[in-house]
């Protein structure tokens, strides 16, 4: 019966989606970290993830076929939501020391910070609702 009610409770006002938004917001921030840490690092290619596919994906808000595991050894296949991001690394142009550009980085930093804090505002809103509903008389 615990199990039921938590399941309803918890998946019934979107938690694991915010759970997904997060853990995107915080994967694609460790990226762009990186990417800005490596900006003198000769050969060094820069990395990031397409957030909205992948939220979109990760939710299964998506119009792509996908395959079924029905086993949890067999692989993901196509836009499964199990399915690892996809890391997209930006080719060094012919003369540049780096595919870094530090300016565009720290814009996509600054971006990126403000949908986890959207995010992590929202899931609070959420709980502070479950609260109010618990504590009520």
């Amino acid at each position: 019966m615990e199990n039921k009610l938590a399941n309803f409770m918890f998946e019934g006002v979107g938690v694991p989606q915010f759970k997904k938004y997060l853990d995107l917001a915080s994967l694609r921030h460790k990226l762009i970290s990186g990417n800005v840490a490596n900006a003198s690092t000769p050969g060094y290619r820069a990395s990031d993830i397409d957030f909205q596919e992948e939220f979109a994906r990760a939710t299964a808000r998506t119009n792509h076929v996908s395959g079924v595991t029905t086993d949890s050894n067999h692989i993901a296949l196509g836009q499964h939501r199990d399915r690892a991001p996809d890391v997209d690394e930006v080719k060094i142009k012919e003369g540049d020391m780096n595919s870094v550009n530090i300016d565009e980085e720290i814009s996509e930093m600054a971006q990126n910070e403000l949908l986890f804090s959207v995010g992590a505002r929202l899931l609070q809103k959420k709980f502070d609702g479950l609260r109010k509903v618990i504590t009520s008389k």
